[in-house]
Formats: C-alpha cells, structure tokens, sequence
C-alpha cells in the first residue's frame, strides 16, 4: 500500500464519519422548524441558548409568567430545551402542569434570582406538551434514511477496501502467513471451495463479522479488531479460541458491539448476546458450541454488499428510541451504526510528510479515552456525559450525543489536515494519457480484447487491475477493480489503484463472453442502442453535478431537466384543463392529439420507442374497444400532463414523451390527479425519450409516476417533508386540529372524487327564485355547473369542490405557503366550500360516514368580507360559506345573511325556503340557536359594515371575528373543521385564525386563533 492509498483512504473514511447525522444538530433544528409553524409566538426562541431549569424550592410571583420564581441556589438541574428534548424531560413529571411550579424556561443558566426579568414567556407544561407529540425518532430515522442513501456504496467500498488492505498489511508485518493471505483474498471470490457464513451467537447475527470455511481452513474476519482476522484449523477450534478470548480484558464487551443492541438485551424467557457470553466465559448454561450455532450461509455475490445490508438494517432496528429511554432494553441506537464505521478505521497508521504527527488512529475511540462501556450503560446524565474525558461541563450533547459530533468532529479536522495535504486530482485513464499509459505498460491498444480482461500490476502501488474497453463507450479504454461475482467494478486512479466510487462499471456475460458498459443492462447481450431508433429526441441527462459551478454540485442523481421547469429541449405537455375538455367531448375531439409524459424503465422505453404502442406491446388495439373506458381484457399503461410527476418518476429511471390520439384515453381508476391510462396496444407517436440514470445503474424497482413522490422529495428542502407530513397525518387521525394552527389556509381548486358523501346547495341572488341542491357526488371528471360558471360563481374557478391531501393548495393561493410544501396524504378527504357570486353554498355530512383513518376537511379557503358558518344538529354536520366575489358594501351581513339561511334550509329538507325579519348577523345568531345544537359563526366585523356586529350572545352560538377596525388591512382570516374517527367515535372540532398578509413576500403572521369542538 503506498502512502497516497492509504491518504486516499482515510480521507474518504473521515468524511463518512463527519457526515454522520449528529443527533443533538437534527432535534435542535426540528425543535426550530417546529416553533416556527406550531407555535410561532415561540419562533424567536433559541432552543440551544434556552434553558429547562428544575428547582428544588418555589415562591409566589404574580408579576411572573408561570406565577412563581425560583432562587438560584435551588437549582437542581439545568438543560437546554434541546438536552430536555434528547432525554425525555417529560417522565420526569407525572402531571405536565405541575412543572410550572418546580420547574421554569428561562434565557440564561446561571443568575442569583430566576424570574421575570431572566424568563422566556413559555410555560413548562407547554413545552411538555410540545414534546409529547413528536417523533424524534421518526425524524432522525430520516436523517438517518438520507445519510444511508447517500453513503451506502461508500461504505461499502471503504469496507472491502478496508478488509483487503487489513489483509496485506498483516501479511506484510508478519502477522498472518502467505497462504492466509490467499484465504482471505481468495474468500471474496469463493475460489477453492470457500463458503461464506454469517457469523452468530445463538442464532443471533452479528452486523459485520463473517466466516470462511473450506476443508482445510477456517477464516473469521471482525472489522475493528487489533488483527482483524482470526485463522483456524476448523469451527471446533475457532469456538475454542473465541471463547478464550472473550476472557482476556474487554475481549468480551468488544465482541458484543458487532451485535445490535436488541440482540444484546435479555427477553423474559430467553437469553441475550450479553448473557450467553456471560455464560461461555464462565461455563455455565451455555458453552462455546453457540457461537455459529446456526450455520447461515452468505448467498449476495459480494459479500460487502451482505454486510452492509446488514449494517443498515441494523442501524434502524432500534428505531423508536433516539437518544435516552427508560426501559432497559432500549438504549443508544445510533451507537449501532457509529460502532461499525468506527470499526473501519485503518489498522496502518497514515504518515504525512508536511504534518508532524501521523494520522489514522485519531478518529478511534479508544485513542481518546471514550468508554464506550460507560456510554451504553451509564443510567444517568452524570455517567453518560462522564464517558467522554476532556469536554466542557455545559456540553450540548447527551449520551451517545455526547460521542458523535465529538467523533464527527475529530473526523472534519482530520479531513481538513488531509485535503490540505493529499492530492485530489483524478487520474484516471483518458485520451491525453491513454497511449503514454499503454507504452509504459508495453500494452497493444490492439490486443484489448473487448470481451477479455487484460490484467496489470501498477508499478506506484502494486495494485492489480484490469484493463477493459467499454461496449457502450465505443470501446473506450479503462482500468477497473471490482467483483466477478456481483458483476460491479469501479474505474481506479492509475497512480494509487484506489476506486472511484462515482465511476461505476458494469461486467455482464453472455454467450461466453464478457461486456463491459457504463450504463449496465444488455438486451440480447447488447446494450439497448436508443440512437439506432433515430428518435426525434433522444440524450443522456446530466446531473447537477456534471454541470461546471452548480450551486448543487454535490447531487449525482438528479437534474434540473424538468423540475422545476421544463427544458426548452423537450416537448410540454398538453395542459390538463384542455384534455379534460378533449375527454368530455370525445365524439368531436376523438382524433386529437395530446402530448404525454411518463417514467419508465430503460426495458419499458425501449418497447415503446421500437413499437410505437402506449405500453410496448406488440398486439394490435381493436377500434371496436375505443372509448368504452376500461376494458377487462386490455392492460392499460399511465402517463401524466405534470411534469413534476414526471420527474419524480423518470429520476434514476427513462422519460418518455408521446402523442396519442384522444379517443385512446381516460382517467378511470388511474392512480393520481392529471394521469391518463392508455391502453397497452394504443398507437403512439414518441418524440423523445430521456436516459436519466445518471451513470448510476437503475434501480431494480419500477418507477412510479405518482405526484406524491414529487411533494415528498427531500432534493431542495434540508427538512424532512415525507416525516413532517407522516407525523401531521398522525396527529390529524387522533383529531388534534392543532396542526393548522399559525399555518395559514388551505385551498386548492383541483377536483377529486372523495369516500364520504355528502349534500351540496346553492342560494345566490342572481337568481332569486331558482335554488340548487345536489344530491350525487362529485366525481373527477370536472365540476358541478352550478358551482362553477359565470352566473353562479366566479367564471374559472369552482366554488365548491372536493379533492384529496396529497395536494392541499394551489402554487397561486395566498396565504398558503406551509401547505404548498407538505401534504396530508390522500388518505385524506377535503371539502372546499366557497361563497357564491352573490350568496351561499353550503354542505350536510352524517357523521357516520367518516372511517377510520381517513380524516375529513372541510375548508373555506381564505376569508376577506366572507362569513362562515359551522353547525351540527344530531348525527349531522352543517358548513355554510357566504359572501361575493366582488365587493358589495354591507352585503355579506344582510343579504348574505338570508342566502346562508336559505341555504340551511334547503339542507334540512326545506325545498322553497322563506326567509323574513331585519337581516343581520344577529338574526344569524338567533337562527342558529334555536334550529342547531351547536354552532361557530366566523365572520367579519366593522363600524364601516351594516348589520356586521354582533351585538348578542346565546349560549350554543360561538362567535369569531376575523376582522375588526384595528386588524392590519392587508389580511384574511379563515375557517378549517375536521371529522376523525377514533375508537368508533366521531370527533369534530374547527379552527378560526386571523391573519396579517405581507403581499410582497407572501409572508404571514397570525393574529387571533379561536377553536371549538362539536
């Protein structure tokens, strides 16, 4: 190994350990994000500069915000809301209440007297609260998710890497002998009969170690040891030695660590890793014939790839813990992952010429004197924090907390020193250097075959490699290093030998011969060759980082090629609106042309480019079967009119773009808004197809064209929106109607069909005499005429509608900026009822329609003059929204008035409603109380209004006013309710909000908030 290798190496090696997710950094900005769209009244709080202070002793303060003060002697713990997030501070205290006696937020950590003068204006309980209803463990899982995502092939190859030099090392400095070095080397490829095991204790796995066996030897390889390899003649003898020793110094404890921390515990009726060696050690139960007790073969051609699947499972099988639990049985998950890649620090220490001290065992644990011991099972926050000699008394960090940004830390400065010193430039083979190469080498450029290997020994580092020419690359010239079995190599700088993790190669056999591609995948042997198709369109995307000062460099696995607008390159495709037009009158519009888009595998776009048919298929399509919808002896294949669908689905994948004709199409029991499904033998013209699987090789599962991958990416948001919105829909499932608090409206004019059903009526006066109730459902075909037209409501845009949560609001919605970036699923139904043209519209749903985790919305989108009312009567609940959509002065309080009433009435069966009396909101209020159990008028109030206070009150009536004469002009109020079932009850609750409006930036603060439950 030469020093640049080794340089190489742990370069590469620092950064997987200083990207590791910190913990303590992820619940410190979730707990940030939180304030900021939960409680914004919190949104300037600091939770790493703000401290949770318990006390022994309390005294009266009415000039306090939590009505006590505290002297600072009686302090008797001190965290940061961060810390007290990290260690569940809520078991503490039986009664949440009860901690805003004996317990205080507060801006420093240190003062004489803790009281108003030092608080923030934040109760204890509050926080508690707050704390109670959130998934830290969901969210770090995530960030957890993302860092495998990104690091997986890394760690893999670091891995190997690791394994190979431990290997040469040791055999270099004498420690193991010649022939076990070959055993080793030889393992990887299961030459001379060697098999592959997992290694166990009882039948439970370890993460990382594995066993080699053939007649003649046996190998165990445990990453992380002083000699990583442990040779014997046979298992009978290997159990011997293992079993000596976990007997000598912290043999044991060390061994337990390749075992997850659930594998090491006890159960009630059986025993743990822990507890088995506890007993081999001492001869007791159990004995040395449970280690590899259960003889699980390796089956993955690399073995690495076994592994670290394993490690990766590992990491996550502890998931619902994050950081401090109470059970013994649960502890440090992310310990699991750390003590693995902590296991892969280079047993060579690496010596730089420029830097006076040698690195490579300063990243390891034991070098800094952390007891990893101490930290598993240390009980409180003294011993915890104690395991780590040398920190600050006040450091952030908690646990295994405490360890990681130490670790992660010790790995940045690392890295620093060595991108400081070791050399970046890429050498690999290329045209400028390819004939020198070949020359020193005495190598014919003709005698590369281009289906052989070519093997060479670097003359810098002695690495072998092979020299390959590449079949989908006009037979371009590389050096590889890989695997024969998993068929995956990587090119290699031809100084160092070291891989280049981002330049994959794929090996493929076939008819006893061997072809070597970029891209992977062989039809017949041969790469699919898209140009021989002559295409109109037809290119190799590039990703962001392929682009020369890209503000995202560090993305390989996307492009801006339609997100979030589409490139001049490509076709558009047919606006939405105009197909459904198309749709609805095929009988005149059946032979035109619509432009689609879909994502599909590389095998799929081939047969659709060869075949020109919707889904590749070869069969003819029978004009006697065209637009009777779906047929049940035709397969049917989506495409989409979104091209943010689109993307989502055709990243890592193919983009295929196509006219089709439009009697070939309909939207029946397709999966999402805005796709069409097309009959596999349809005819279809293709304009281009995009390979979009940026040199990475495609992912075994089909893509999927659903939008909601698109709303849940995480590609330009640091914050988790799949886990945020998961954890939303949870909340929303348990009826806690506090997630719209502070996040402004929801409004979307999209229309979908949804479970529940429900009435609708109209009442407008433009047309005095005529009233409209609608009986049927909506369905997705468009909207109602008479909730969408140019005499009963605003002409273009429906005032009544219902659609589903993946999409809550509109990009053009005001107000709507949190619910434009995450969903509620469509598990979720929601009911947009808007004011007429000049009137009401309103809806009647049975309660007992709504299931089981499936929430109802009801929504008015945002108010500005409007007023809304929420009603129940019995198993019934009632929402009217009244108004105009042009300013009529004193409208929505008289006339409005009556309209809403109307409307009422024909809901509860009154088909010719006859309204009389002064109208005012006090005649609103009076009607509501004597015909409803219960109800919510929202609504707006001004001396400048005729009739618009409400100057009454009756006890079943709530009243909120969402505007008065000191509300900033510039703002809007709004009304959301919910119905969610929970343990066969019916819960319904609504929310009113007032809000200030920045129209420049789109900002919003919120001003008033009034909820009421039904």
């Amino acid at each position: 190994m030469n020093v640049q290798w080794q340089q190489k190496y742990l370069l590469e090696y620092n950064e997987l350990v200083s990207n590791f997710p910190s913990p303590e950094r992820v619940v410190s900005d979730y707990i940030r994000r939180c304030f900021k769209t939960d409680l914004p009244w919190f949104s300037q709080v600091d939770p790493d500069n703000t401290y949770f202070i318990r006390f022994s002793q309390s005294r009266s303060n009415s000039r306090s915000y939590t009505g006590w003060d505290h002297l600072g002697k009686y302090k008797t713990g001190v965290l940061t809301l961060t810390q007290a997030a990290l260690i569940n501070i809520g078991y503490h205290f039986d009664v949440f209440d009860d901690a805003n006696a004996s317990a205080g937020i507060y801006k420093t950590s240190s003062a004489d007297m803790f009281n108003e003068k030092n608080e923030e204006k934040m109760l204890p309980s509050e926080y508690l609260y707050f704390l109670k209803g959130c998934d830290f463990s969901g969210i770090y899982g995530r960030f957890l998710s993302d860092y495998w995502s990104k690091y997986y092939d890394k760690f893999k190859l670091l891995l190997k890497n690791y394994y190979i030099s431990s290997a040469l090392y040791l055999y270099k400095n004498g420690e193991i002998d010649e022939y076990e070095y070959n055993f080793s080397i030889s393992a990887l490829n299961r030459r001379d009969n060697i098999s592959l095991f997992f290694f166990d204790i009882y039948g439970y796995y370890s993460s990382d170690m594995f066993v080699a066996k053939n007649n003649e030897r046996v190998m165990l390889f445990i990453p992380g040891a002083k000699k990583p390899f442990l040779f014997e003649k046979n298992i009978a003898d290997l159990r011997i030695s293992l079993k000596n020793l976990i007997k000598e110094n912290d043999n044991k404890q060390l061994l337990s660590q390749h075992f997850s921390l659930y594998s090491r515990q006890d159960g009630i009726t059986y025993a743990g890793v822990n507890s088995v060696l506890n007993a081999i050690e001492n001869d007791g139960v159990f004995n040395e014939s449970y280690f590899l007790y259960s003889n699980k073969r390796i089956n993955n051609k690399d073995v690495f790839d076994a592994v670290a699947f394993s490690v990766k499972k590992r990491s996550f099988s502890d998931g619902d813990i994050v950081i401090k639990s109470n059970s013994e049985a649960q502890r440090d998950y992310a310990l699991t992952i750390l003590q693995t890649i902590l296991s892969m620090t280079p047993i060579f220490d690496v010596a730089i010429p420029e830097v006076s001290v040698t690195l490579g065992l300063g990243i390891i644990a034991s070098s800094m004197g952390i007891s990893f011991d101490q930290l598993i099972n240390g009980d409180t926050y003294e011993e915890r924090r104690s395991a780590i000699p040398g920190l600050a008394t006040n450091a952030a960090l908690l646990g295994l907390s405490f360890a990681i940004p130490f670790l992660i830390s010790k790995a940045g400065t690392n890295q620093k020193i060595l991108s400081r010193y070791t050399k970046h430039e890429i050498r690999t083979l290329n045209e400028t250097n390819i004939d020198m190469f070949l020359e020193e080498y005495g190598i014919n450029k003709n005698s590369i075959s281009e289906t052989k290997v070519l093997e060479v020994e670097l003359k810098g580092s002695g690495q072998h490699v092979n020299i390959v020419k590449l079949s989908d690359e006009d037979n371009k010239i590389v050096a590889v290093k890989g695997n024969s079995l998993s068929g995956i190599y990587y090119e290699v700088d031809i100084e160092t030998g070291y891989e280049i993790s981002s330049r994959r190669i794929y090996r493929t056999e076939y008819n006893d011969k061997i072809f070597w591609t970029r891209g992977g995948g062989l039809k017949g042997g041969q790469s699919f060759d898209f140009e021989s198709l002559k295409l109109p369109i037809f290119f190799k995307d590039e990703p962001y980082s392929a682009v020369p000062g890209s503000s995202l460099s560090f993305i390989n696995d996307d492009s801006s090629l339609l997100y979030p607008n589409s490139t001049p390159k490509l076709p558009q495709p047919t606006p939405e609106m105009e197909i459904v037009n198309y749709v609805k009158r095929a009988g005149n519009f059946g032979e035109r042309l619509v432009t689609l888009m879909r994502g599909t595998t590389e095998e799929e776009a081939w047969n659709i480019a060869r075949y020109h048919t919707a889904g590749g298929s070869t069969e003819e399509l029978h004009e006697i079967l065209l637009g009777q919808g779906p047929q049940s002896s035709l397969g049917f294949t989506e495409y989409t009119s979104n091209i943010n669908s689109a993307d989502a689905a055709s990243r890592r994948h193919f983009l295929v773009v196509i006219k089709v004709q439009v009697k070939y199409i309909n939207n029946n029991n397709v999966s999402h808004v805005n796709h069409w499904a097309i009959p596999d033998e349809a005819p279809v013209e293709v304009l281009a197809v995009v390979d979009r699987r940026f040199n990475f090789p495609e992912p075994s599962t089909p893509p999927n064209i659903s939008i909601i991958h698109k709303l849940l990416s995480l590609r330009y948001f640091k914050e988790n929106i799949e886990s945020t919105s998961r954890l939303n829909l949870q909340k929303l499932n348990r009826g806690n109607i506090d997630i719209f608090k502070g996040r402004g409206s929801i409004s979307s004019t999209r229309q979908r069909a949804i479970y529940p059903y429900f009435e609708s009526a109209n009442a407008d006066e433009q047309q005095p005499v005529f009233f409209y109730i609608k009986k049927n459902r909506f369905d997705d075909f468009g909207y109602d005429q008479y909730f969408y037209n140019s005499t009963v409501g605003l002409n273009g845009i429906p005032t009544l509608n219902t659609y589903t949560g993946e999409i809550l609001s509109d990009a053009s919605s005001l107000g709507s900026t949190y619910w434009k970036k995450y969903n509620l699923t469509n598990e979720t139904s929601i009911i947009r009822v808007s004011n007429s043209a000049r009137g009401a519209n309103g809806i009647k749903i049975a309660l007992e329609e709504v299931q089981e985790g499936k929430p109802v919305i009801i929504t008015s989108g945002n108010l500005s003059g409007c007023t809304t009312i929420v009603a129940r009567k019995g198993g019934y609940l009632y929402k009217v929204h009244t108004g105009t959509t042009i300013p009529l002065a004193g409208f929505t309080s008289t006339t409005g008035v009556k309209k809403a009433v109307e409307v009422f009435e024909l809901l509860t069966n009154n088909p010719m409603p006859r309204v009389e009396g002064v109208m005012n909101n006090d005649f609103l209020v009076n009607y509501l109380a004597e015909s409803f159990d219960e109800s919510l008028i929202t609504y707006s109030s001004s001396e400048q209004k005729i009739g618009s206070k409400i100057t009454i009150s009756r006890d079943n009536v709530s009243t909120f006013p969402y505007f008065l004469d000191n509300i900033p002009e510039k703002g809007f109020g709004t009304s959301v309710t919910i119905l969610v079932r929970v343990d066969g009850n019916v819960i319904v609750k609504s929310l009113s909000e007032s809000y200030s409006l920045n129209v420049e930036n789109s900002n919003i603060s919120v001003l008033h908030v009034f909820s009421k439950d039904f």
